[in-house]
């Protein structure tokens, strides 16, 4: 192989992540025993049947999502959880999962592979060199491993990023409901559209449905205020009329001293304009629901109205 062939294939593996396919080695003229050879010498090494990876490459996610990809063929793109993690939802990885036609099929152990006819072009976005379900399909696949609470914290979140529900919505209409677990995300995404602005972190969505659930009027999400300086501030989840601001203490948001210095700042900054802040944490709604509900309710002020919201468990 010469030394224009072994640029050709180094070029090649660079855009791969490392990578290269038995036919592109070939294809850049290196022979099937010189492959060999390097292989043995542990120059590559196979990581899926007819893929090889330049052992001195960085071993990521992206990489192992693309060697597979690489191994399936041109309908290969990575889907569901794993197209979730590239497009930034912070969700937890597990074993790497990808959409293929249906004529192809594997039973390989550690991956996730669904077969699918009716992924389109429109379907499908290239993040980093990658090819990947875009954010409104993802979301549709992600009703099919998520249960309801996770999922509606995932379209939270992906509308944050910049994938409005409404896209959503529309290409879940386009694909029609058949053979897929959608009445949860339908449901999600109908919620969405009564409200401006996405909430802001999976607590504010926890303590949002845990409201939906008992039934209790809901807040505003993302309430914007100014005090008598005219600073601007933010409110988790809020009610104006009862001047009660709802503060979701999660250790993803205050998880740091400038960042608990700034938030107590705000409080005092909505003291002195009159509101009462309620704040809710991660384990009181894991271990105390319904106490939450209750005092809740009283701050609302209902005490004194015949009004008791659903038992929640």
């Amino acid at each position: 192989m010469g030394t224009t062939g072994l640029s050709k294939l180094a070029a090649l593996s660079s855009k791969q992540f490392g990578l290269m396919t038995h036919a592109q080695a070939i294809s850049a003229g290196l022979s099937r025993t010189t492959l060999s050879r390097l292989v043995q010498k542990k120059v590559w090494e196979q990581v899926r049947p007819r893929v090889f990876r330049r052992t001195a490459a960085s071993q990521t996610e992206e990489q192992e999502l693309v060697a597979i990809c690489l191994w399936l063929g041109k309908s290969a793109v990575v889907s569901h959880r794993s197209a979730a993690r590239l497009l930034g939802l912070k969700l937890e990885r597990k074993e790497p999962e990808v959409t293929v036609a249906r004529s192809v099929w594997t039973d390989a152990e550690g991956l996730i592979c669904h077969r699918s006819d009716d992924l389109d072009d429109d379907d499908k976005k290239v993040v980093r060199g990658i090819p990947v379900t875009n954010g409104a399909r993802t979301i549709i696949d992600l009703a099919s491993c998520l249960d309801e609470q996770a999922l509606a914290i995932a379209v939270e979140e992906a509308w944050r990023l910049g994938i409005p529900p409404a896209w959503v919505q529309k290409r879940l209409k386009a694909l029609g409901r058949r053979g897929r677990r959608t009445g949860a995300l339908g449901q999600i995404l109908e919620d969405c559209g009564t409200r401006e602005k996405a909430l802001e972190s999976a607590l504010e969505v926890r303590v949002w449905r845990l409201l939906q659930k008992a039934k209790f009027p809901l807040p505003k999400g993302g309430y914007e205020f100014r005090d008598d300086h005219g600073q601007p501030g933010r409110i988790d989840l809020a009610y104006p009329e009862q001047d009660l601001a709802i503060e979701c203490d999660g250790y993803e948001k205050h998880g740091t001293r400038e960042a608990f210095e700034s938030d107590r700042v705000r409080m005092t900054r909505l003291a002195a304009l009159g509101w009462r802040v309620f704040p809710v944490t991660w384990k009181a709604l894991d271990e105390q629901p319904a106490k939450v509900l209750l005092r809740l309710r009283e701050a609302l002020g209902y005490r004194t109205v015949k009004w008791v919201p659903h038992q929640v468990t």
